[in-house]
């Protein structure tokens, strides 16, 4: 992954910023983007402009064995069991029939494969998954995309291993499927009936990160003529008392978090917002109360609730590619807003920054790396000219063989420096993860957090890296 600048035949100014700009702040681009072009620009909230503390997930992990234990009725035994932050990574895929947690590469070929609390006998794993390509499509499978999951993942190998360990079976042991989907609809109930929210605005230093660098960033877009808008799923309360905690006063000018934005738009109920016909309605700024009349039209500094895809166009006048839409869910934000409204995309991916601490960290194992396959390649091609002549060379595919146990041993080491259980998030061994090609394939851009537009001039050209195919990189 390398930044990206404008191609010239001299160094210019804006090389120059770029070139300023920390490799972890930076933002990475897919498809050619000309900031200068998108006279909107519309900010999902949570995971977005609202980035969470690492206490988020353990209270949701928390409260939702709570759930668990006294609304559906499991053992008090798993009030024990504790959150690990350090198990899941996002692009993991639930196996619910089979009780495992696997990831995938951009092929949709199973790699790594957890079950309870270790990794999945090879056997059973090469009976299950071996040659078998899986998809969105398999109803057993369920593919975690949002850092709102990830404590599900962990919890969920957790819960695997107690029932398999023998924990209720006096009272009956759950399926897998049951026991994945008992964990969804706790966790649902915590979002559905406000208890999440209200324990996170009773304490949001606590729980939310308030970046001092995200006023600016959006001033930056509006000083620059652009338009802003909020389009959350969250309820209206809740999104004033978090925009309110992170943006009042906190920029000469804007006295109010509403300032900054023309428009705002709660409980958009996205992916659904793209596709299906529900009516908006007014949400009085100060007190957040919901009219209970549909709204006719959208006024220039109102907030709203609900809505759908094309009222937003008839009553804003947005359209296609002048939008510039930046949120953090694959499917809810990223590719429905790109294939419904045609509107360009920007993916905030937080973990991004450690992430790319690690990729600096370990430039010099992962560029071997990259010289061993490399090597290894050319022995291939001589070994197949070989085989031609009819030859077989032994001391050529000892060779191979060294270096398949060299290049095995790096990528495990590597891998694990980025995460003991998964490796790397954008990466399955040679191949992009399927998170990885999400990413590439439906995110214009993508980094680590708002306010690193910041760092960049609202009329900035991101440019791809020129894409080449295989016969193109070696000649």
């Amino acid at each position: 992954m390398e930044a990206n600048t404008p191609h010239a035949s001299t160094p210019t100014e804006s090389d120059f910023v770029e070139a300023k700009v920390p490799y972890k702040r930076r933002i990475f681009c897919s498809r050619n983007l000309r900031l200068d072009s998108c006279k909107y620009v519309g900010f999902d909230m949570d995971y977005t402009l609202a980035l969470y503390h690492e206490q988020m997930e353990h209270l949701q992990a928390e409260m939702v064995l709570e759930a668990m234990v006294n609304k559906l009725g499991y053992p008090r035994a798993l009030l024990a069991l504790r959150y690990d932050p350090q198990f899941a990574i996002r692009g993991l895929t639930v196996d619910k029939v089979h009780g495992n947690v696997f990831k995938m590469d951009a092929h949709r070929f199973v790699g790594k494969v957890w079950h309870g609390e270790g990794p999945l006998n090879r056997s059973l794993r090469k009976e299950i998954y071996s040659n078998r390509r899986v998809g969105p499509a398999d109803p057993g499978l369920v593919m975690v995309d949002t850092l709102f999951s990830l404590p599900e993942i962990s919890l969920y190998c957790q819960l695997v291993g107690a029932f398999d360990g023998g924990l209720g079976e006096s009272c009956g042991r759950p399926s897998y499927v049951k026991l994945w989907d008992d964990l969804r609809r706790g966790m649902d109930s915590l979002h559905g009936d406000g208890t999440l929210k209200e324990r996170i605005m009773s304490d949001l230093s606590k729980y939310v990160v308030r970046d001092p660098e995200l006023p600016e960033a959006l001033h930056r877009f509006r000083s620059s003529g652009k338009r802003l808008f909020v389009m959350t799923n969250s309820e209206p309360l809740y999104t004033m008392k978090v925009m309110s905690y992170l943006l009042d006063g906190a920029y000469p000018g804007y006295a109010k978090w509403n300032d900054y934005f023309d428009y705002v738009f709660t409980f958009a109920k996205k992916p659904r917002f793209f596709e299906w016909d529900e009516p908006f309605y007014d949400v009085d700024r100060d007190t957040g109360a919901v009219s209970e009349r549909p709204s006719t039209a959208i006024q220039k500094g109102g907030m709203y609730l609900g809505g759908n895809l094309r009222d937003f166009k008839a009553f804003t006048g947005m359209v296609g590619d002048e939008v510039l839409y930046v949120g953090d869910h694959i499917y809810g934000d990223i590719l429905r807003s790109k294939r419904y409204a045609g509107w360009r995309t920007a993916m905030v991916i937080q973990e991004m920054e450690r992430e790319l601490s690690h990729i600096q960290n370990y430039a010099d194992h992962i560029g071997h790396l990259q010289h061993l396959e490399e090597d290894r390649f050319k022995l291939n091609l001589q070994r197949a000219a070989k085989a031609l002549d009819g030859e077989r060379d032994e001391a050529l595919l000892g060779s191979i063989r060294g270096l398949n146990k060299r290049i095995a041993g790096l990528e495990q080491q590597t891998a694990e420096a980025f995460n003991p259980y998964w490796g790397m998030l954008f990466r399955d061994r040679s191949e992009l993860s399927a998170f990885g090609n999400q990413v590439e394939s439906y995110a214009c851009i993508y980094t680590s957090r708002v306010s690193n537009f910041r760092l960049y001039s609202p009329m900035w050209y991101f440019r791809s890296p020129r894409d080449r195919m295989a016969h193109e990189l070696r000649m």
